[in-house]
């Protein structure tokens, strides 16, 4: 027999994306709900002091509510905000930003301005990775139901751009006629160059050898405007047919984007967030006869430093990934870029190497997880009159600003960018200044 409902009122939305409520003195998260919202709610499972519940039924929606238009959001957890008008995601992941900050950070930001929209909330991935796995009706593309490894079919994902997918389509249509593949195929990442309209396959396989994956490429070749396929296993095992590259462009510049380093999924934001992050460094004063000396942290492909040093700035890139690296200083030569060095090395090292008075701007675009406490002390010790973070994640981004606040620092600006429309997730640019 089921459980009886409980009703509640959603209070606010938190990171993550759920809506935050008490009952009984209990806290209580609920998935795909709007503040202000009655919603019956069914218990689940209870863990860290708190509450899970599923809504039931919405008895009073929010004004913002609008139908989710994909028909697996609910199963497939990638995205959070469906539920929501866009031009309401922005303001509600402000409000998440706002609470975050005060909340992780002890921080109070009193005016965040307005999120730099996506100019398409729907179709902006430049890549995306599907899960391939069996089911009754043969092999088919979808997802994991978010924190499980539990499967949902979903090969027609809204967040892929409208003219990649005709190529999904096609791709799905070939792996569903297949009773048997060559060998386990986990993955496929699906690469797009916006500029060059040219797409990568990359897959994620297990038990392959040469002769496999030569026969999983020509299952897929000639698909249109495939110039690569590339395969590789968990133990660095890997075999490319065609480009294991696609190339792309961005503030001007050339870049080189190889299966092995990371790409940007929203490929045109990146453009706008590039600009912005070159626009807060400004232009080069001279110092002593000397550019602005900017230490990047975390340079991936250079796409934040080598137009800062397009612009005049002198640039040190540090990338611990040496395929990235690579494509960085391909960028650097094939842009005649000359007013920048590369070191091959974790941020944390290349911080032990530094003294205070070497750089006047750090730059940093650390992972999800944020700056270790290594490489926060290693900032604090440079001494650096301003530091530009860059985070895709609010909750370390909060927990990182309280730190360096504690060492001396202050925010001057922040800026949020909606990199993920549809989804919890926000890119945030902060300055900080000594």
């Amino acid at each position: 027999m089921a459980a009886e409902a409980l009703t509640v009122t959603i209070e606010k939305l938190v990171q993550g994306g759920r809506g935050l409520t008490h009952s009984d003195g209990q806290v209580l998260f609920v998935p795909e709900v709007i503040p202000g919202e009655t919603v019956a709610v069914a218990l689940g499972a209870r863990h860290h002091g708190a509450q899970e519940a599923t809504v039931r039924e919405v008895l009073k929606p929010a004004p913002e509510r609008v139908p989710a238009p994909c028909p697996v959001y609910s199963e497939c957890g990638g995205c959070q905000f469906q539920h929501i008008r866009y031009e309401d995601q922005l303001l509600h992941k402000v409000a998440i930003l706002k609470e975050t900050l005060a909340r992780v950070g002890k921080l109070t930001v009193e005016a965040i301005p307005p999120v730099i929209p996506s100019p398409h909330p729907f179709g902006y991935r430049s890549t995306i990775r599907f899960t391939v796995f069996r089911d009754r009706n043969g092999f088919t593309l979808g997802f994991h139901r978010q924190g499980t490894d539990q499967p949902v079919a979903a090969a027609c994902c809204l967040l892929v751009p409208e003219d990649l997918r005709p190529l999904v389509a096609e791709f799905h249509q070939r792996l569903g006629a297949l009773t048997q593949l060559p060998l386990r195929l986990e993955s496929v990442e699906i690469r797009r160059s916006l500029a060059q309209r040219a797409t990568l396959l990359v897959y994620r396989v297990s038990h392959a050898n040469q002769e496999r994956a030569e026969k999983l490429f020509a299952l897929f070749q000639n698909l249109p405007e495939v110039v690569g396929q590339v395969a590789t296993t968990e133990k660095e095992g890997r075999w490319v047919q065609g480009q294991d590259w696609i190339g792309d462009r961005l503030d001007g510049l050339t870049f080189r984007l190889s299966d092995r380093s990371f790409l940007q999924a929203h490929w045109s934001l990146n453009e706008s967030l590039s600009r912005l992050v070159r626009e807060w460094v400004g232009p080069s004063p001279k110092t002593n006869g000397q550019a602005t000396r900017v230490l990047e942290l975390y340079c991936g492909i250079g796409t934040l430093g080598l137009p800062l040093a397009r612009h005049g700035a002198l640039v040190t890139g540090v990338e611990a990934n040496p395929y990235a690296l690579a494509d960085a200083r391909h960028a650097a030569k094939v842009n005649h870029i000359g007013r920048c060095r590369f070191r091959p090395m974790k941020a944390e090292a290349m911080l032990q190497t530094v003294n205070p008075g070497d750089y006047d701007v750090v730059l940093v675009d650390p992972p999800r997880m944020g700056l270790s406490r290594e490489c926060l002390q290693g900032l604090l010790s440079l001494q650096v009159q301003r530091i530009l973070y860059l985070s895709c994640d609010p909750a370390t981004l909060a927990r990182d600003l309280g730190r360096l606040a504690g060492g001396g620092y202050q925010i001057a600006r922040l800026q949020p960018i909606d990199m993920f429309p549809q989804t919890a997730h926000l890119e945030t640019l902060v300055e900080l200044v000594r």
